[in-house]
Order: structure tokens, then C-alpha cells, then sequence
């Protein structure tokens, strides 16, 4: 969904126009999330997450929920993520979710 919002997919063109994807990626709020209740920073509809993952984008976004998906779209270093677990998650913390996202950059980043 990212891939194609942001860049497009199969010769398609994006389903988002650049203007609206930096609207939806700029830092909109921070402060307390009212259902983990820890601090967080917001896009708009997203989370900014540019300041979850400190090797991606100031203007990465995305969101994951609470059954332990993740993804996200970094439309200045080109990777887009989509992850969902085969079992569901009881709790708030996945820490595979930082690994796979810093393999996903080192991946898609590394020279060619």
C-alpha cells in the first residue's frame, strides 16, 4: 500500500500526488498516546516514524498495530515496509520490529 501510495507500482503511477505525501508525512503533534501511554510523535493519520527509527527520513511515516504488525514508507530513502505476524501480539512491545526495519534500510541502502 505504501509502495504504491508513494511511487507507484507496475508502470502505475502513485496514488498519492507528492504535495499530499509531504502533508502526510510532516510531524503533526507530539505528546502522550492515550492508549499505551507513552510519548509519541504523530503525523497526520500516522505515526512520524522518522523518530522511532533514527535511520530513516525525518519524513518517514506509517503506523503498526496492536496485533504486532508494522509499516511504514520512507519517501526520502525509497523503502517501503509491510510486515504482519503469523500470531497475533498481546502485548505493546515487538522488538523484531526495530530489527527488521534497520534490515530493510541496510538493505535497500547499501551499494550497489
Amino acid at each position: 500500500m505504501y509502495a504504491a501510495a508513494v511511487w507507484g507500482i507496475d508502470a502505475r503511477p502513485p496514488l498519492l500526488k507528492p504535495d499530499t505525501v509531504g502533508e502526510l508525512s510532516m510531524l503533526h503533534s507530539t505528546g502522550g498516546d492515550l492508549v499505551r501511554g507513552e510519548q509519541r510523535a504523530y503525523a497526520l493519520g500516522f505515526q512520524a516514524k522518522g523518530r522511532r527509527y533514527g535511520f530513516l527520513s525525518a519524513h518517514a511515516f506509517g503506523h503498526d498495530g496492536s496485533a504486532g504488525s508494522e509499516s511504514f514508507a520512507d519517501p526520502a530513502s525509497g523503502i517501503a515496509v509491510g510486515y504482519a505476524r503469523r500470531r497475533f501480539g498481546f502485548g505493546w512491545s515487538y522488538p523484531e520490529h526495530d530489527r527488521l526495519a534497520a534490515a530493510a534500510h541496510r538493505a535497500a541502502t547499501a551499494s550497489s
